[in-house]
């Protein structure tokens, strides 16, 4: 967009076209900060002005937020970082102060020959710092559509087509009040946006933290694995040669790995507390009616030796209930218990073990059924079910997307939908490999001791040398030492 400089603009009477593409210009920007530096920026291109300065409002004072001065910038290389934050009071001692309290446009041909019976003064601080010379001010309150006082837009040095220092034409005044109020408009929608967003990722945060938070073993989880992926993609961003030396995450598709990263998990609210937190084959109240039975068949048995022997086989299944794998002798023994029949107080007989029991401590990995496995699977169809019904605002549209992704694999042997390599985007393959690390490291996890972060590597190399996991990420990730920092954190 070309824009002809206030002056011309006035000349030429074509200024209403260029308030509108300045006004279009600002609403376009939802980002606060920057919609700060464009304020500014617009605002002193149409006044050719050397320098501006904007101060928000907060409560009775008024809050340094954006310094520009082309000056400084071409002889000292300064910029706004080396404006140390400071806080205005709102009152008639200093210039801005009036201007946000009586809400008038102040325009200074010289601010070296302010009348002594002025409430307000000049504070020369700025210009005895950084050795310039402020002369002409041109100091507009941005008032939104209620009349509130938002903040204070300070114009320094107009400059003629010389380069000179005169002062603002007053022309300026009427039609900075009007952008002025187009820039008070935007703020307080970028501010109303910002406060959406918080609140949104506020109640994300609550509510992820405590799906975590319904077992110790996965408290956390989805913050590191949010952490572990912003790391790794911010990694790739600085990446300036290898495989991704031509990939960059804007600021927008971070945000979108963030919350897909966060939400990864949010399906869990469907999957049961007694299989999401199953640490063992049976439940502690089927171990207690085993033990009855053995009671019952020990007070039954007709010489030590069996008794004994029942003694052995029931401290024999305490021990295999602990065991994530099935030993090789286990199968025979199990299957010959559950031949042996024991006489209730009702007089009928039953199995020391029940078929179901049965089934469930010849589980050959882990602690969980096939149904119970099942399950735990399901939660990211869950995830996907929560998240599609989100309205996302668009640069999220594939946070559902991403979040359902995490447990598929390259190679197509990861669920729900077995997608292989050319489904899956970066960023889910960045969540499948946080994911795994964190599930790996995290400790007293039901099924398995938690592994050093040099193991859990090892792990993710060999998932990458076999097809399931993107080598590449992987590497990075590793050679970088990604998880550091963080488990350094969570010391």
């Amino acid at each position: 967009m070309t824009v002809r400089s206030g002056k011309d603009c006035l000349d030429s009477g074509i200024h209403i076209q260029n308030l509108i593409d300045i006004g279009i210009a600002l609403s376009s920007e939802t980002d606060l900060t920057r919609l700060l530096e464009k304020i500014v920026s617009e605002l002193r291109r149409w006044t050719q002005a050397d320098g501006g300065s904007l101060y928000l409002r907060e409560e009775d004072a008024l809050h340094f937020a954006v310094a520009q001065n082309d000056t400084l910038a071409r002889l000292r290389g300064c910029d706004c970082q080396l404006f140390k934050p400071y806080r205005i009071p709102i009152n008639e001692g200093s210039i801005a102060g009036y201007a946000a309290l009586t809400g008038t446009i102040l325009n200074i041909p010289d601010v070296r020959q302010l009348p002594p019976e002025f409430p307000y003064h000049f504070n020369a601080s700025y210009d005895i710092r950084f050795e310039y010379q402020t002369c002409s001010l041109l100091v507009v309150p941005l008032k939104d559509h209620l009349g509130e006082v938002l903040g204070v837009l300070e114009l320094i040095n107009a400059l003629n087509d010389q380069g000179e220092v005169i002062p603002f034409d007053p022309r300026y005044d009427d039609i900075v009040r009007s952008l002025a109020s187009q820039a008070a408009v935007a703020i307080n929608n970028a501010r109303l946006i910002q406060t959406i967003k918080g609140l949104f990722e506020a109640l994300m945060i609550y509510s992820v933290s405590a799906i975590d938070a319904r077992s110790p073993h996965t408290a956390g989880h989805s913050r590191r694995v949010a952490a572990y992926s912003l790391a790794l993609a911010q990694a790739i961003n600085e990446a300036a040669q290898g495989p991704f030396a031509e990939v960059n995450f804007s600021e927008p598709e971070l945000e979108e790995l963030r919350f897909s990263a966060w939400l990864h998990d949010i399906g869990k609210i469907g999957v049961r507390d007694c299989v999401l937190d199953k640490n063992q084959k049976l439940a502690l109240e089927t171990m207690n009616a085993i033990r009855w039975r053995f009671y019952l068949a020990q007070f039954q048995a007709i010489t030590p030796e069996q008794q004994q022997s029942l003694e052995a086989d029931y401290r024999f299944l305490e021990q295999l209930n602990q065991l994530n794998y099935l030993p090789a002798e286990a199968p025979e023994r199990l299957h010959g218990l559950a031949r042996q029949l024991v006489r209730l107080p009702s007089g009928t007989t039953q199995p020391l073990l029940t078929e179901a029991e049965l089934s469930d401590l010849l589980i050959l990995r882990g602690n969980l059924t096939p149904q119970e496995y099942a399950e735990i699977q399901s939660h990211v169809l869950h995830t996907i079910n929560i998240l599609q019904k989100i309205p996302f605002s668009k640069h999220l549209a594939q946070v559902p997307r991403y979040a359902a992704a995490h447990h598929e694999r390259l190679d197509g042997s990861g669920y729900p939908f077995h997608l292989t390599a050319p489904d899956l985007p970066l960023q889910a393959r960045i969540l499948a490999v946080t994911d795994i690390f964190d599930a790996l490291t995290a400790t007293d996890r039901p099924y398995r001791a938690a592994c050093t972060a040099d193991q859990a590597c090892e792990i993710l190399r060999a998932e990458a040398h076999k097809g399931a996991l993107d080598k590449d990420l992987v590497e990075l990730f590793i050679s970088r030492k990604i998880y550091q920092q963080i488990l350094d954190k969570d010391d």
